[in-house]
C-alpha cells in the first residue's frame, strides 16, 4: 500500500516519539562511534539493516571561502551527498526501501528513475540479494545506466518522458507483484532522507543554519530532511527550524512556479527539458508536500536557467573543488539568485545540498570544456612552461 485507499494521498510513517525519547537522548546519540545514518536507528522504520547497509550517511559539510570573495556570499556551506556509496543522496532512501522489502518478504523490487535512484536501488538490491527491475527514460545518462547493469538489474529503457516511464513501471509492477520503490510514492524513501536533517543538526552543534537549499525533482529529499528537523524540534533537541528552499531548472519547475504564484498545487509541465536531467519530474506527486513544507518553514522557491546551472557547476569545481552533476549545481545557482534578489541575506548561514557526483554526467562536462593542449615528449621545456602559465 503506497497511498491512502480513501483519499488516495501519499502515506507518511509515524512513530511513538515518547518511546524514542526514553531510549535515546541527544548526549547519548552524540557519543556513538557509528559514523553512518544508522546512528539514528531508533528513528528509522526498519530493523535488520546490517545485511543491506554500505555505511551510507554522515556525509561531510564544508564551508566556502572563495565564493564569499567572488560572489559576496558569506556563511555558505555545502553538504557532500555526492560522496555516498553510489555517488548520490538516493542511497539514504534506497537502503531503507530495500531493507523494508526484505522484511516484507519480497523477492524483487521495481523503480522508475532518470538514473540516480535507479543506480542506487540496483546497488542495494545486489547487496541484499533481491531482483531489481529498473525503468529508465531513454535520455538517461549512460554512466547511470551502466551502474544498474553492472549490478545485474533488469534495465528497461522507455522511449518517452519521465512521466510515461513512471506509468509503464507502475503497470508492470502491479502485474509482477513487486515492491515498488519509486521515491515519489513510497513513503519509506523519505524516512531515509530525514537523516540529512539529523546530521546537519549534529554538524552545527544542534544549532541549525538559517536556510537549507535543495535541488528538487520529486521532492523526497526536501520533504524528508524537513521531517528530520521537525522530529528533533518535537523532542526538544533543537529550538528552531531552518527555512527550506526549493530550486528547480526553468525547463521543469512545476513546484517552484506554483510556490511563487501562491498556488497549493503544482501544474504538470508538458515538455520538460534541462541539463539537470535528474530533476525532470514533470508531474511531481510530492508537489503538495513540498509546497506545504515551504509554507511551514517560511521557505522560498526559485527556478534557474541553463546558463546559470552550467556556471554554478563549473564554479563549484574551480572554486571549491566539488565535482557534481548539473542537477546538484542547481542548489548553488538558486542561492546566488536569491541572494542577488535580496531574499536571502548575504551573511546568513545556508547549506546547499550537493546531491550527485559529476562522474554521473561526464558527457555534460565533455561538451563544455576546451580541448587539452598536446605537446611532444621531447618538446622544448620553455614552450611547455609557457603553455602551463
Amino acid at each position: 500500500m503506497y497511498t491512502c485507499p480513501s483519499c488516495h494521498n501519499l502515506l507518511e510513517v509515524d512513530y511513538d516519539y515518547s518511546s524514542i525519547a526514553e531510549s535515546v537522548d541527544r548526549q547519548g546519540l552524540s557519543s556513538r562511534n557509528l559514523r553512518s545514518m544508522w546512528r539514528y536507528r531508533e528513528f528509522l522504520p526498519v530493523d535488520r539493516f546490517e545485511d543491506v547497509t554500505l555505511e551510507e550517511g554522515f556525509t561531510p559539510i564544508s564551508k566556502s571561502t572563495k565564493l564569499k570573495a567572488q560572489l559576496g556570499l558569506g556563511g555558505i556551506y555545502f553538504k557532500h551527498e555526492f560522496t555516498s556509496p553510489t555517488g548520490s543522496f538516493k542511497d539514504r532512501g534506497s537502503v531503507v526501501l530495500v531493507t523494508r522489502a526484505k522484511e516484507l518478504g519480497f523477492r524483487g523490487v521495481s523503480i522508475d528513475s532518470s538514473g540516480n535512484a535507479a543506480a542506487s536501488l540496483a546497488t542495494y538490491c545486489a547487496r541484499a540479494g533481491l531482483q531489481c527491475n529498473v525503468f529508465m527514460p531513454s535520455y538517461a545518462s549512460a554512466s547511470k545506466l551502466i551502474q544498474c547493469a553492472v549490478a545485474d538489474a533488469n534495465v528497461i529503457k522507455v522511449n518517452g518522458t519521465r512521466q510515461q516511464t513512471y506509468e509503464v513501471a507502475n503497470k508492470a509492477t502491479a502485474k509482477l507483484r513487486l515492491f515498488y520503490c519509486g521515491f515519489q510514492t513510497n513513503s519509506f524513501s523519505s524516512e531515509g532522507m530525514k537523516t540529512i536533517g539529523y546530521e546537519i543538526c549534529e554538524q552545527f552543534n544542534w544549532d541549525p543554519p538559517d536556510w537549507i537549499v535543495f535541488p528538487v525533482g520529486t521532492g523526497s529529499g526536501l520533504v524528508g530532511c524537513f521531517k528530520g528537523f521537525k522530529e528533533l524540534k518535537q523532542l526538544g533537541w533543537i529550538d528552531h527550524l531552518p527555512s527550506m528552499v526549493c530550486v528547480q531548472p526553468e525547463g521543469c519547475a512545476p513546484i517552484s512556479h506554483a510556490a511563487k504564484a501562491g498556488q497549493s498545487k503544482a501544474e504538470p509541465v508538458e515538455k520538460p527539458a534541462s541539463i539537470a536531467e535528474g530533476l525532470l519530474i514533470s508531474k511531481p506527486l510530492r508537489g503538495a508536500q513540498v509546497l506545504s513544507v515551504l509554507a511551514d518553514s517560511r521557505g522560498l522557491a526559485e527556478s534557474v536557467t541553463e546558463p546559470e546551472i552550467e556556471k554554478a557547476a563549473k564554479l563549484l569545481m574551480s572554486s571549491e573543488g566539488l565535482f557534481v552533476e548539473p542537477s546538484s549545481a542547481v542548489s548553488l545557482a538558486g542561492l546566488v539568485k536569491l541572494v542577488e534578489n535580496g531574499r536571502i541575506g548575504r551573511d546568513e548561514d545556508t547549506v546547499c545540498m550537493l546531491t550527485g557526483s559529476g562522474l554521473k554526467t561526464y558527457s555534460f562536462y565533455q561538451k563544455t570544456l576546451k580541448e587539452p593542449i598536446e605537446v611532444d615528449p621531447d618538446a622544448d621545456l620553455q614552450n611547455v612552461l609557457k603553455i602551463a602559465e
